[in-house]
């Protein structure tokens, strides 16, 4: 892993029908009893010690929108996306991440929230969203592999040949990008090099190389300089970006 001078931050989007303030604190302790309050501006998971930073903001009307595009992966429906159209609050949840561990954390600091009276959740550092139910349920039959589903896009294309994942970052690893090859075995390349990196955590070096399985093509992994994210405040990834580039036959 590069040495960051600073971890990433993930924030957590969550809108709820709270009728006011008062109610969002007092909904947070009644749905956590033992395991979350809300004290002062930050989220404290009360077994752990952790504290996440949190934001309360009035209505925003873009806010159906915005959840329809990042619910394009999870393909959510239009009553969960009018259910988000009627919040009138808007809770936004932030912490240094950039490692399994403190990923989940916020994870469960955001359903914490929606236990509490939210209605979904989008991952603000990835640009995906999630009706209450999925994310519970990720949460509730947990294995780290989970996260990938959580925080990562990998079917993210140009048009032009260029297919790249968001969203590793917030778990601590690099995002990786192929090009020339065919959009679905992008994806699924991509996909599959994601789940190996959570799952199995190898040490990973320029010059490597990598397989889906023993009948597939051979791809060397190196570090791609130019990530189509770059300067982007949520979605660069301080941490670089992998290309997997086919090796020829020859």
């Amino acid at each position: 892993m590069d040495n960051l001078d600073k971890k990433p931050k993930t924030i957590l989007c969550i809108p709820g029908n709270w009728n006011d303030r008062q109610e969002i604190v007092t909904k947070i302790a009644e749905s956590n009893i033992n395991d979350f309050i809300f004290a002062g501006m930050l989220l404290l998971n009360l077994k752990t010690n952790k504290g996440f930073e949190l934001e309360i903001c009035e209505r925003d009307d873009r806010m159906r929108e915005s959840f329809r595009y990042a619910g394009m992966v999870n393909r959510v429906s239009e009553d969960f996306l009018d259910e988000i159209d009627k919040h009138k609050y808007v809770i936004y949840l932030s912490a240094e991440t950039g490692d399994i561990q403190s990923a989940k954390a916020i994870a469960d600091a955001g359903n914490a929230i929606l236990k509490s009276g939210g209605t979904g959740i989008k991952v603000e550092t990835t640009g995906k969203a999630f009706t209450k139910s999925h994310w519970s349920e990720l949460l509730s039959n947990f294995e780290e592999s989970n996260l990938y589903q959580m925080y990562v896009v990998d079917s993210i294309s140009n048009g032009k040949g260029m297919t790249y994942s968001c969203g590793m970052h917030n778990l601590g690893f690099k995002d990786s990008i192929v090009y020339d090859e065919e959009f679905q075995q992008s994806v699924n390349l991509i996909s599959i090099f994601g789940y190996y990196q959570i799952i199995d955590k190898p040490q990973i070096k320029n010059g490597h190389t990598f397989s889906t399985d023993v009948d597939s093509p051979i791809f060397e992994i190196t570090e791609e300089a130019n990530q189509p994210y770059k300067g982007d405040e949520l979605f660069e990834n301080p941490f670089g970006m992998w290309k997997l580039k086919r090796k020829s036959n020859t």
